[in-house]
């Protein structure tokens, strides 16, 4: 039998009016800690505190009407104002972190406010299986509004480029509800998912937006895993550049030397988001080798103590080895010279990345340890066995302005690039025991891309321009 409410809990509820939670908003699910098993954090928007507080109640049921729910957590208010910065954010962003959940099944919740007894919707959330057969997750990255013109350094009017038509924000929240129609465990987000990272209106749109798309059929809210990206940092050029914006706003958890870097573990795949943000919006080298090297001792210890049966993927936003030229001094090189060794060292089966506005999937690729770049140019192995070799993915086609992949262009189909396509995109991985499969697909459902890891080719064939380019 169901045990009761605690008779606080289901006074309240049956003795005030039910009324739509007005205060509250942009809720989101995420992970503060690495237990996907049994915790889920719950966050949310709202422009003030409440006299008692306002509060998560779940179940493993539904409410009901009137709604009664098991057990309730109060969530913890914090404000936005990094030290130093120009502005900061109005209002309250809450966290309840859920503990003690059981491993695999579906929660309910919503968030309530004591004093009025106003509550959201109802939406349910699942625990990820210890025992799950596969795990599955979307991702792209780069769901900014466009470019736009720059005045006083602050954003004018959207406008379009014609060869790069973005509509925003419907190609964003279409992929979004793409994503969550897949009913995946989770969504990774590849960075650069608003255009300036200290403007509180651009968050209040996609975390809005966030709440009424990442929802599947069933009524169940999305877990994010979020990575930063350079359009996190601030403004431009160089406004307010600081991790804090996007540390306060997503459940991850606790950062490494202030960066948002971590791992999460899930059945057969471990999970290593690193911050590749290029220190400001700008992306300057110096600051991205900064960046880098002050991952490098936590990298190799997160790698080296990964679970030895699980794949392990990372994810990250300033890209290489996608369509652009290496060694030619671009910030996102950096990361490269820094990482490279321990990814090879410790077997990392693929990395995700975002930043250019495109898909590219590299075949299986080894570079030199030592400095990839020889002689001015890169150096680079392309092997015939996906154990030998890690492949690299670009996925920054969640709806922003797309760049087009063009011959002799600055962004080229490289040879060591398997395939690409330049229009907005949604990509999948099922990661299981034996295997991890990738699919790509474009906003028609047609097939950009799909393969499975391992795999084994003897022919590099590099995309024709017919097939590339929409």
């Amino acid at each position: 039998m169901r045990r009761a409410l605690s008779g606080v809990v289901f006074l309240v509820l049956l003795a005030l009016p039910i009324a739509v939670l007005a205060q509250v908003s942009q809720v989101h699910l995420g992970w503060s800690e690495n237990n996907v098993y049994e915790t889920m954090t719950v966050m949310w928007y709202s422009p003030m505190t409440s006299d008692q507080g306002q509060w998560v109640y779940y179940d493993l049921v539904p409410g009901g009407c009137p709604p009664q729910y098991e057990w309730e957590l109060e969530g913890v208010p914090s404000q936005i104002a990094p030290a130093g910065a120009v502005a900061s954010f109005d209002g309250f962003y809450y966290r309840a972190k859920l503990e003690g959940l059981v491993p695999g099944q579906t929660y309910y919740f919503r968030v309530v406010d004591k004093a009025s007894g106003e509550m959201t919707r109802e939406w349910s959330f699942r625990t990820i299986g210890v025992s799950q057969q596969f795990v599955r997750f979307a991702f792209a990255g780069d769901s900014q509004r466009p470019f736009i013109t720059v005045e006083d350094g602050e954003f004018g009017q959207l406008i379009n480029r014609p060869n790069a038509p973005a509509n925003w924000p419907y190609m964003r929240d279409f992929l979004t509800e793409k994503a969550a129609s897949a009913d995946p465990d989770f969504v990774l987000v590849l960075g650069d998912l608003v255009a300036r990272g200290c403007n509180q209106d651009q968050w209040d749109n996609w975390f809005n937006a966030w709440q009424d798309h990442a929802v599947a059929d069933s009524c169940r809210m999305i877990p994010i895993v979020p990575v930063i990206g350079n359009h996190e940092m601030g403004g431009y050029p160089d406004i307010d550049s600081t991790y804090e914006w996007f540390m306060g706003l997503f459940a991850m958890p606790e950062p490494v030397a202030g960066m948002p870097c971590y791992a999460l573990d899930f059945p057969n795949l471990h999970l290593t988001v690193l911050a590749a943000s290029g220190g400001q919006i700008k992306v300057q080298a110096s600051l991205a080798a900064a960046e880098a090297n002050a991952q490098v001792n936590w990298l190799e210890s997160d790698l080296s103590s990964a679970p030895a049966v699980a794949w392990k993927l990372v994810a990250l936003h300033c890209n290489y080895l996608g369509c652009f030229k290496s060694c030619l001094g671009y910030a996102c090189d950096e990361y490269m010279f820094a990482w490279t060794k321990l990814f090879q060292t410790y077997s990392v089966d693929a990395v995700l990345m975002g930043h250019t506005h495109n898909y590219t999937r590299s075949w299986p690729i080894l570079l030199p340890t030592a400095n990839p770049c020889i002689g001015g140019s890169l150096g680079y192995d392309l092997m015939g066995d996906s154990n030998e070799g890690i492949t690299y993915i670009v996925s920054g086609t969640w709806g922003g302005v797309t760049n087009p992949i063009l011959s002799g262009g600055f962004c080229d189909v490289r040879d060591w690039i398997a395939a690409a396509a330049s229009h907005p995109a949604m990509g999948f991985a099922q990661v299981e025991a034996s295997q991890c499969h990738i699919q790509v697909e474009d906003t028609s459902g047609f097939s950009i891309d799909g393969f499975t890891l391992p795999y084994q080719t003897s022919s590099f064939t590099i995309p024709a321009y017919t097939e590339v380019i929409p």
